[in-house]
This record gives structure tokens, sequence and C-alpha cells, in this order.
């Protein structure tokens, strides 16, 4: 019985071991299974790494070949900035060069114009002294009349010497006559754009209603001459003139001043200036010097008529 149980109780121990045994080879097995799993995802890892690692040295040196690039590119801008620079410079001294040429050349015509002027001067003072004294050598060569016709030909020298001050006083106008001229052109000029403006504003909103009120009528006035003075100004280049609720309540009222028709006008320099003009043109036709007529210069025209007098003048010697 004692080896029986002995016997029994080894086939125990027998069972136990090879029991640890299949539990310790099954451990061995999965302890190989992670080892195998780890390496497994240690060499996943270190793959990953490195793949990571050439894409970011690949991104490192594209960017470091776009900074070269844009450094290089920066260079050459500055570069061409720096030519753009000196060729400014070399234009701006060419510029003020130019300039100055300009100026000095504007100042040699001027003062070639002044001597021209002069000159043109000197010689109508010259012809005219060349034709007194031709008329006087004509005078002493002549045989003497009679006397009853010394006194007509001592009278003729006379008017002719009063002709010839005359188309000279009017053929010689100094700077400051001509701007009042022009000043009064501009002036009339704006006086008619006004009225035309006007005549339009009635024609557009008043004319076309068959009832108008005397008190909108009176209102309409009133923005029209307050609009007239704004235009006058603007066009003029003055300071507008503030008008007053009793001026603007009674400046539409007939009454003889500048705005009515049948008033008569100022007095125009420019009519003062070109008198011989004037008087010649009444005589020729003598409905143009009616009170309500103005007459608009132009500055060629003040220019040219000058020169038209004092052709005849310049060509007397010659007749």
């Amino acid at each position: 019985q004692d080896a029986e149980q002995r016997l029994w109780e080894a086939e125990c121990r027998e069972r136990a071991l090879h029991g640890r045994l299949a539990c310790l080879e099954e451990q061995n097995r999965q302890l190989l299974g992670q080892l195998a799993e780890s390496q497994s995802q240690e060499d996943s890892t270190a793959r990953k790494e490195r793949e990571v690692m050439l894409r970011l040295k690949e991104v490192v040196d594209k960017q470091r070949d776009e900074l070269r690039a844009q450094a290089h590119e920066i260079i050459c801008k500055s570069r061409d900035t720096e030519a753009l620079q000196e060729q400014l410079h070399r234009f701006m001294a060419m510029n003020e060069e130019l300039r100055h040429k300009v100026a000095v050349v504007q100042a040699q015509l001027k003062s070639a114009l002044e001597k021209k002027s002069d000159l043109e001067a000197a010689m109508l003072q010259t012809q005219r002294e060349m034709n007194r004294r031709s008329r006087a050598t004509a005078e002493t060569q002549r045989p003497k009349p009679s006397l009853e016709g010394v006194p007509s030909s001592a009278e003729e020298p006379q008017h002719q010497d009063a002709d010839a001050g005359r188309s000279s006083a009017h053929c010689c106008f100094s700077k400051e006559e001509l701007q009042e001229i022009l000043q009064e052109r501009n002036e009339l000029k704006t006086n008619l754009f006004l009225v035309q403006e006007e005549l339009a504003y009635y024609q557009r909103e008043l004319l076309n209603e068959e009832r108008v009120p005397s008190f909108f009528l009176d209102a309409m006035k009133s923005t029209i001459k307050r609009q007239r003075k704004k235009i006058r100004a603007k066009m003029l280049g003055t300071v507008e003139e503030s008008a007053s609720s009793d001026e603007d309540e009674g400046s539409w009222h007939p009454a003889h001043g500048t705005d009515c028709v049948d008033a008569q006008p100022p007095e125009s320099k420019i009519r003062s200036f070109f008198g011989l003009w004037y008087q010649g043109s009444s005589k020729d036709a003598p409905t143009s010097s009616c009170s309500g007529a103005w007459e608009i210069i132009d500055s060629l025209d003040t220019q040219l008529e000058p020169k038209g007098e004092s052709e005849p003048v310049a060509g007397s010697p010659d007749r």
C-alpha cells in the first residue's frame, strides 16, 4: 500500500509538473509573440520616423532652395532699383537742365520781343520823321504859289500830322489798357451767358405753365438772381458779394439799372479805347450804335487792329 500511495503521489506530481510545463510553454509562446509584435512595432515606428525625417529633410532642402532663390531675386531687384534710381537722377538732372535752358530761351525771347517792339516804335518814329522831312523838302522845292494858295498848303500838313498823331495814339496801347479791355470782354461774355441761362430756365420752367402765382414768380426771381451772382463770381474769379434781404426783395422791380432792358448801359472802356473805329462803324451802320448793343472784342482782334492801322503808316514812305 505504501508503494501504491507513493506511486500515486508521484503520478500526481508528474501531472502537476506537466501542467505547469504546459503553462510555462504557453507563457513562453505568448512572450515570444509579444516580443515579435514589439519588434515589429519598433521596426514600423523606426521606419515611420525614418520616413518623417526624410520628408522633413526634403522640406528643409526645398525651403533652403526657395530662400536662396528669393535672396537672389532680392539682390537682382535691388540692383534694378539702384539702376532705376541712377537713371531717375540722370533724368532729373536733364530735366533741370532743360528747364534752365527753357527759362533762358524764354528770357531771350522776352528781351527779343521787347527789342522788336522798341525797334518797331523807333522805325515808326523814323518813318514819321522821314515823311515830315520829305514833305518839308517838297514844300521848299515847290514854287511859291499865290497868296490865296498859301493857307491851304499850310493847313494840309497840319491835318496830316493830326491824323498821324491820332492813328499813332490809337495804334499804341499799354498792357494795362489791353488787360482792362479783356476783363471787360470777359464780363460781357459772362453777362451774355447768364442772360441765356436765365432765358432757358424761364422757357423750361415758367412758360410751359398757364398760370403762375406771383409769390412763386418772386421766389423764382430771387433764386435766379442769387444763382447769377454765384455764377458770375465763379466765372470772373471774384469774391461773391453778400446781398441783404431788402436788395433781394426790391431787386426785380422795374427800375433804371443795369438789368433793365431800356436802360442805357454804362460807358464802355472798349468804346473809349477804340473810339475811332466806333465812330467809323457808326457812320457806316447807324443801327449798330444803339444803346442796348454790346460788342465783344476778342483778344486776337485787339492784336490785329493795331497792326492793321500801323501798316498804312509803314507804307506811307513808299508811296
